[in-house]
């Protein structure tokens, strides 16, 4: 048996079985798709290429997840549950990746540990398991984003022509499958550029510069679609998601822990959450604060001494969260954790680096097994039962 545990693939398959477990428990529920599901789907039953082109013209999204969806109607019938398992199939595959995000992260020990447990978290994640439930761009952003990591480290670690082309190919499919992926890729490409200058693997830059000047030609069609989305009046506008300081709490709670609180729209105040009428509510404690509190210590952790290479992701962290934030500041857009869909991978990266990097093994597994614990339990509750546990 131990030694059965002890192989890496056996673990890893049996991670990705609980993940579809997950995904797949109520998916097919009584109500079908809803009304935001539909608008997505609708694109699918145009007729190619004529009405769907005059169709894709109306679009305000960024036109990938369209051209998804018309080639997912084309093989699978229309059914709700086949248009929900379009948005779960990269979703899964998502957690896959994030294996060798972890993988590919070069440690002096443990780097298929790492795989293991970035793996892990994405797998559970009440965040993932609920967009990969609906039919809409958020499964496969984060399909590409965790792509988008992954090459970006194979270029830190690893320089390459395929690597660099492939960081590139996955970066150009992320601008066009969301809007709020270009600011993303911009930053992550500049915070590569400006840290992998120290890195003493790469001796000769064109290699690089040529694939990145690449991907700009290629994106300049979209300028104009670009400039329609941001120069429109309403495109970005949060009148129906007033921002509140509170929203960057349930931010993390919703990332990292089963309580989903700001994906449409948000409580009043996040203490307002903790203590109702003077009572500390327990559950929210329990299963908000505790695992989210579990994975913002790994964070913390994780850079403190850190490499280069962890310098360069937070740095890009920090700068498209302030940017997306200063927006949601001056109106123009809601401040839903959703919107921030592309640093997640990086962040289950950093959480999960932060706990196979410490030194006591027995405080690595409580920590690991307290978040485990707490996120399945409430899942499955709220799953069989009608029990509140918040």
């Amino acid at each position: 048996m131990e030694d059965f545990l002890k192989n890496n693939k056996v673990i890893l398959a049996l991670i990705l079985l609980l993940g579809l477990g997950l995904r797949l428990w109520n998916i097919n529920s009584p109500e079908g798709i809803w009304h935001s599901e539909y608008i997505a789907c609708t694109f699918s039953a145009f007729d190619f290429p004529f009405d769907f082109f005059n169709a894709l013209k109306t679009n305000s999204h960024a036109p990938l997840h369209c051209y998804y969806m018309k080639l997912w109607n084309l093989l699978f019938n229309n059914s709700a549950f086949m248009y929900k398992l379009s948005s779960l199939l990269p979703n899964l595959g998502a957690c896959f990746v994030m294996y060798f995000v972890g993988k590919n992260y070069q440690l002096k020990d443990g780097s298929a540990k790492l795989g293991l447990t970035c793996a892990l978290i994405a797998s559970i994640s009440s965040f993932l398991i609920y967009f990969s439930q609906e039919a809409k761009i958020y499964s496969l952003i984060f399909l590409l984003t965790s792509c988008v990591l992954l090459y970006s480290i194979k270029v830190y670690e690893f320089p390459s022509k395929k690597n660099y082309s492939l960081l590139t190919l996955f970066s150009i499919l992320l601008i066009l499958e969301h809007t709020i992926g270009i600011i993303f890729v911009i930053f992550n490409t500049f915070a590569l550029i400006a840290f992998r200058q120290k890195n003493k693997k790469h001796k000769n830059d064109s290699d690089f510069f040529i694939p990145v000047l690449s991907m700009l030609i290629l994106c300049l069609p979209l300028i104009p679609f670009l400039f329609r989305i941001f120069a429109h009046p309403t495109y970005f506008s949060q009148w129906w998601a007033p921002f509140s300081w509170s929203k960057i709490f349930f931010f993390f709670t919703d990332l990292f822990s089963p309580i989903l609180r700001n994906i449409t729209q948000s409580p009043s105040g996040f203490y307002n959450q903790i203590i109702t009428n003077n009572i500390i509510n327990i559950g929210f404690v329990m299963f908000a604060l505790i695992p989210a509190g579990i994975m913002l210590f790994a964070i913390i952790k994780s850079n403190i001494e850190s490499r280069k290479i962890n310098k360069y992701m937070l740095s890009c962290v920090l700068s498209t969260f302030l940017t997306v934030l200063i927006a949601t500041i001056a109106g123009k857009l809601p401040f839903l954790t959703k919107y921030f869909i592309e640093l997640y991978p990086i962040l289950i990266l950093m959480a999960s680096l932060g706990l196979v990097q410490l030194n006591s093994r027995n405080t690595r597994i409580m920590l690991l097994t307290i978040y485990v614990f707490l996120t399945l339990f409430y899942i499955i509750v709220s799953h069989i039962t009608s029990i509140n546990l918040v």
